[in-house]
Parts: C-alpha cells; sequence; structure tokens
C-alpha cells in the first residue's frame, strides 16, 4: 500500500456545513502538512462538507408513498428508484464504473419454482421398498430435476465450525468448551444419499421464531394501550413480567434461560413500550460461548450445494423436531412449500438461490423417524443428542433409497446502480447503501400496524435504507462538486435485493464488471438516519487495524459513537470482509419501527446525517487520499458474527460519549 497521502491540491469549490451540522459536532482534524516541494496553484484543499437538507429531500423521494416500500420483486418500483439514482449520477457528471456501459447492472433472481408431475422417494429397508406418498415428502428448490440412488448416510446438520481462538477442554465437557464441530468428517459421500438435519444445533426456524417474537410484542402492545391510558401502573407491571415469562418458554428449547437475574425481570417503566429483543439479547450473552454456525452455511441452499461439493446424489432434508417453534407447529410436521427458503435466519421471500446439481427432497421427521435407525436410535432421539453435546453422529446407514424429482422455475432480472469518481490510480474504495426495503402487506413482507390512527399498509423505510442511500449520493454531490481527482477511484454503489438476503451486493461481487482485487476497503451505509441517544455504531474495526487509528484521529464529532470489532452477517459489506478486504459498517441502531409501517421520514435525525455524513465523508477523504488500510486476520470475536454492532459486550472495542469519554459498554437491542 501507498503511504498516508493528501488529495491532488486542487481548487475546490468547498460547499459549507449547514449551521445546526457544524454546531453540534468537532471541525474535523487538518490535513497533512504540505509538502514544501510540491508547487502550489491554490490554496490547501479543505475537505467537502455535505448538505443535511439535501440528503433529507433525497429521503423524502425515496420514502414517499409513492415508491411502495421500493420492494425488489416489484418490477417497476425497484426499476423507478434505480433509474432515479442512475440520473442523479448522471447529472452529477460521475461515471460507470471500468468495465460497464451503464450505471444499471442487472442480476437475475430465481424468483418462483413449484413442483412438476413426478416426485419419487423410495427407500429400500430390510430388503423391501417402502415407497412415500406426496404427503409425506416434498422436493425442494434448492436442488434440480432430476434422479438419484445410493445408499443412505446421515451427516446430522451437515455443518462445520471451528473456534477462532481454542478454549483448553474441561473434564466433562460442554458447549462452551467445544472447539470444532463437523458432520462430515470421516464420512465418504460419493455416490450416496445425504440424509441432513435443517437448521443447526439448538437453533430453530428462526423465521418462525421471529414472528412468533413479534405477535408477542403485537399482543403486548393491543392489552397495554389501554392500561395506560388508565394509569393502571399494577396492571402494566405485571403484563411486563407476563411476556418476559412468554418469551423466555419460547426460547427455553434452544437457549439457557437459567439464572436471568434483575436486569431480565426488573420492570423500571411499567408505562414503557416493550423492547422484546432488548430482552432477548440477555439471552444471547448467556450463550455466547456455545459453537456460532455460519448463518450462510444453515441455510437448506448452502448445505445442498456443499453435499453436492462432497459427492452427494441426491439430499434428504428433515427438520428434525427440536427444530419447530412449539408443540404445535412440533406436532404437526408440515412440510414448507417447494420454494420456501428453508434453514436461514433471513427468508428470501419469494427467491431462492441458485440450486445445486442434484435432486433435494425434505421428509417429515416423524416419516424419518420410522424409517431411519441411526445406530440404533431414532432421528429425533439423535437429534437431542447432537443438541446436548455438540457431538457429531454421522454415519452409513446401509439402507438405499431413490428419489425422483421434477421442478419448473422462473425469474426476474433486477437492479443494482454503480457510479465512480475516477483516481488517478486503479485503486478503488467502494461505498455502499442497499436502496431496497420490504415493499407493502400486499406486494412484500409489510406488516401493516395502526400509526396515528390511520392504518398504513407502506414500509416505507426512510431509515432502513432511504438514509444510506441519501447519505450516498450527498457524498458523490460533495466530492464531484468539490471539483477533486481524488488518488484511488470512489465507487458509489447502490445495492438491490438487501432485504431478501443480500442477494444484490452477492450478484455484484461475484459478476463484479471490474477486478475486486482492486478494493482496498468498503464502506457500508445501513440505517444511519435516527441518530439518538445511544448515538452511532460503528462495526467491523476487527477488519484492519488501521481502522481505530483513524477513527481517533478524526474524532468523534460530538456524537456517543460505539466502535465495535466483529462484522454482522446481516448487511452488504459481509461478502467484501469474506474476500479479505477492509470494511466499516456504519449504524444507528435499530428501533421499535424496524421493518414496520412506522418506519417514516418524520423519524429522521436531519442534524444527525449532517453530522455521520461529515464523518464518513473525512473517512473517505483519507482512504481515497491514498491512506495506507491493510486486511488483519481477525482476532477472537472479530471475525463475523451474528449479531449487529453492540449486541454482544464482548466484542466492544469502546463506547465513547459526546465529548469523547470512555464510557462503560453494555449489550444493545439486536432487533425489534
Amino acid at each position: 500500500m501507498p503511504n498516508n497521502r493528501s488529495l491532488p491540491r486542487v481548487v475546490l469549490l468547498g460547499v459549507s456545513l449547514v449551521a445546526s451540522v457544524v454546531a453540534c459536532r468537532s471541525e474535523p482534524p487538518t490535513l497533512p502538512p504540505v509538502d514544501d516541494a510540491a508547487e502550489l496553484t491554490a490554496a490547501v484543499p479543505i475537505r467537502p462538507a455535505v448538505d443535511a437538507q439535501g440528503m433529507f429531500e433525497s429521503i423524502e423521494w425515496l420514502a414517499s408513498d409513492e415508491r411502495q416500500g421500493r420492494y425488489t420483486l416489484d418490477g417497476p418500483q425497484i426499476e423507478a428508484a434505480a433509474s432515479w439514482i442512475s440520473q442523479r449520477y448522471e447529472q452529477l457528471g460521475l461515471e460507470p464504473v471500468d468495465g460497464a456501459t451503464s450505471m444499471r447492472l442487472g442480476y437475475r433472481l430465481r424468483t418462483k419454482v413449484e413442483a412438476g408431475e413426478h416426485q419419487e422417494l423410495t427407500v429400500q429397508r430390510k430388503g423391501k421398498p417402502v415407497e412415500l406418498g406426496a404427503e409425506q415428502f416434498t422436493p425442494r428448490g434448492e436442488g434440480v430435476s432430476g434422479a438419484a440412488a445410493g445408499e443412505v448416510v446421515f451427516v446430522g446438520y451437515g455443518l462445520s465450525w471451528t473456534r477462532e481462538a481454542p478454549l483448553e477442554p474441561v473434564e466433562g465437557g460442554s458447549a462452551a468448551t467445544i472447539n470444532h464441530y463437523d458432520d462430515l468428517a470421516g464420512q465418504d459421500l460419493t455416490g450416496k444419499i445425504a440424509l441432513v438435519l435443517a437448521q443447526a444445533p439448538n437453533t430453530p426456524d428462526l423465521m418462525a421464531l421471529f414472528g412468533a417474537m413479534q405477535k408477542l410484542a403485537e399482543d403486548f402492545e393491543a392489552a397495554a394501550a389501554p392500561l395506560r391510558e388508565a394509569d393502571a401502573t399494577a396492571k402494566l407491571t405485571k403484563l411486563h413480567t407476563k411476556v418476559r415469562q412468554d418469551l423466555v418458554d419460547l426460547v427455553e428449547p434452544f437457549v439457557n434461560t437459567k439464572d436471568l437475574g434483575d436486569s431480565y425481570w426488573k420492570v423500571a417503566d411499567p408505562k414503557a413500550s416493550l423492547d422484546l429483543m432488548a430482552l432477548a439479547s440477555v439471552f444471547m450473552a448467556q450463550n455466547g460461548d456455545r459453537p456460532q454456525f455460519d448463518l450462510r452455511a444453515i441455510s437448506m441452499s448452502s448445505k445442498a450445494s456443499q453435499l453436492a461439493a462432497a459427492g452427494a446424489v441426491g439430499v434428504i432434508f428433515v427438520q428434525g423436531p427440536r427444530s419447530f417453534v412449539g408443540k404445535q407447529a412440533r406436532d404437526a410436521d408440515l412440510l414448507p412449500g417447494v420454494g420456501d427458503e428453508g434453514g436461514g435466519p433471513q427468508s428470501n421471500r419469494g427467491v431462492l438461490p441458485d440450486p445445486a446439481p442434484i435432486p433435494v427432497v425434505q421428509l417429515r421427521w416423524k416419516q424419518a423417524d420410522k424409517l431411519f435407525s441411526i445406530g440404533g436410535k431414532s432421528l429425533s432421539k439423535v437429534q437431542a443428542a447432537i443438541d446436548a453435546d455438540y457431538q457429531p453422529r454421522s454415519l452409513a446407514l446401509g439402507v438405499t433409497a431413490q428419489l425422483k424429482t421434477e421442478l419448473v422455475d422462473d425469474g426476474l432480472e433486477v437492479p443494482n446502480v454503480l457510479a465512480q469518481l475516477k483516481g488517478e490510480t486503479d485503486e478503488v474504495v467502494m461505498i455502499g447503501a442497499h436502496f431496497d426495503h420490504i415493499g407493502t402487506d400486499e406486494l412484500g413482507s409489510c406488516r401493516a400496524i395502526v400509526r396515528k390512527d390511520d392504518r398504513d399498509a407502506i414500509c416505507n423505510g426512510a431509515d432502513d435504507n432511504a438514509s444510506g442511500t441519501a447519505m450516498l449520493l450527498e457524498l458523490a454531490r460533495a466530492y464531484k462538486q468539490a471539483g477533486i481527482t481524488p488518488q484511488r477511484t470512489i465507487v458509489f454503489a447502490h445495492f438491490s435485493g438487501e432485504e431478501l438476503g443480500l442477494l444484490g451486493s452477492h450478484a455484484m461481487i461475484e459478476a463484479s464488471p471490474f477486478d475486486q482485487g482492486q478494493v482496498v476497503a468498503m464502506v457500508n451505509l445501513d440505517m444511519v438516519g435516527r441518530l439518538g441517544p445511544r448515538g452511532l455504531a460503528i462495526g467491523g474495526l476487527g477488519s484492519s487495524d488501521d481502522w481505530m487509528p483513524l477513527l481517533d484521529e478524526l474524532g468523534n464529532y460530538g456524537m456517543e459513537i460505539l466502535y465495535e470489532g466483529s462484522t454482522t452477517t446481516r448487511s452488504d459489506h459481509a461478502w467484501w470482509f469474506r474476500r479479505q478486504i477492509p470494511v466499516l459498517f456504519f449504524f444507528t441502531g435499530m428501533h421499535g419501527d424496524y421493518h414496520r409501517a412506522g418506519d417514516e421520514i418524520d423519524e429522521i435525525n436531519i442534524e444527525g446525517l449532517g453530522t455521520i455524513g461529515q464523518l464518513v465523508s473525512d473517512v473517505i477523504w483519507e482512504l481515497a487520499g491514498g491512506r495506507a488500510i491493510t486486511w488483519a486476520e481477525p482476532k477472537q470475536g472479530d471475525g463475523i458474527g451474528r449479531g449487529l454492532p453492540g449486541s454482544d459486550p464482548t466484542t466492544v472495542l469502546r463506547r465513547v460519549d459526546v465529548h469523547g469519554n470512555m464510557i462503560e459498554a453494555e449489550a444493545e437491542p439486536d432487533a425489534d
């Protein structure tokens, strides 16, 4: 990497910050000393300044009812948003990225898969064929149409995991001292049929769990509203206590709920709204040492692809009884739809990943218990044993199976938008934000709620993520109109499909029009519009040892800031982290309007937008000017994490108050 340099000393237009923004942050640090040998034709440049009001006006357009929630699968709306973004860049005079002829870069989504007429599943048991009926299994969209036959090998959950920093084993063993787990170790799958559990050890169907938790929150609010009006604090306290117990009952099969302590049960303000995910973060903290499997690997699509790569010719999935949320769902043992995303934390809501090149089916767990003996035990008992001690029980079962699937699928092309401010070198600083959201309750996954006495069926996504999109556009304007030619090229990347599982950013990095090896850093803006009392979170600091010194130099700009070492899987920068490219993630935290109709423009903090935008602008200034930024192998806890910044106190590097003084870290709510 080149040494730290300032940007070329050219005449800048210099747009001043609005006075309100200047008042709430410290001045950015001065530039490095002028090289006496350099020939100057103008004064030393000042850093581009952002316009908070301009960002807010962009949010108004993006989050208006006319956009219908910017759902990626709503073709006209996502295309309109992409065209509007592209036009803004064209008006500024930016260019398409190298290798592309247009700022709009489309990619194809597999949006529909249905079962054809012919599906078969037969298990040869004790020399006799047992043919399964259509009500007992279903073909899965994670595979392709085709036939397969072979010996059945049970491979547990089909997962592997290694602790970043091994712990000393404890006599008797426990989840907290397991350092390695691998269901495929020692198993020859060549030409075999893999029998595999959905989900992961002690992990339920996460979308079902999230839905159940939302139902708890909605029922609580419906019961609490009249009690608040009546000032019935005693009844409100009982209601808070009851919902805490309901949450314990809901998650108890999967996590340790013992010894929760006063922080969980204490009701500080009976009239307060319920922060259910803040309560749930207590469970996460208590289970932080047990194996944490990569959320991508948990999905059925990832498992099917991995098993195919290992030589399997077909896959039989089973959602074991411990993976269902609630006794009713467990007893019903219902099969999902052919195209329902299975096993992952983020349902793709109508979008399927590319299939594995083998046929895949899903069998009811009750049928699996009858058909297969795994070391003399039923599949459900083996699942319970794996969940208890995290020891794989993979085994060739000595029976054969034949399966045949017939699938019909369809797809849709959707857009990303990329523009660049060309630099002097081929090195690239990428700054990104997703511009999609979750649509309406008719087209999308918006859950309509009552807000301000009106029923609103549109999730406008003002914070998520019109705020990041608007900030990205404003940074492009500020840099372009400042007349800067940076040392490194700045790429402004807008992704669709984030809400469906980071699909747009994945498509872009997999089929990039320019060499991703040129990217020296990726900065991601997601939900930066609600700066509040808990301040700003900056994640991904463990991806480079150079991040913290840079942020220390810049200061906190009058904001409370949480500096997070780990990198969440839940936003677009995760793909760059996996390619060993340093990342930063700017985020103002979860709130009660997350993925709900209440995420409107009237909740946006305009001053906060300006303050955060200026900090991001100054980070980009340093990076685009050639500052050294190198990848660092993550230390324990600083790798990919499930939670959002601050959800695990052990990965928080520090937290500072508005004056820059250190304050004690505590767990942040992870979702709502």
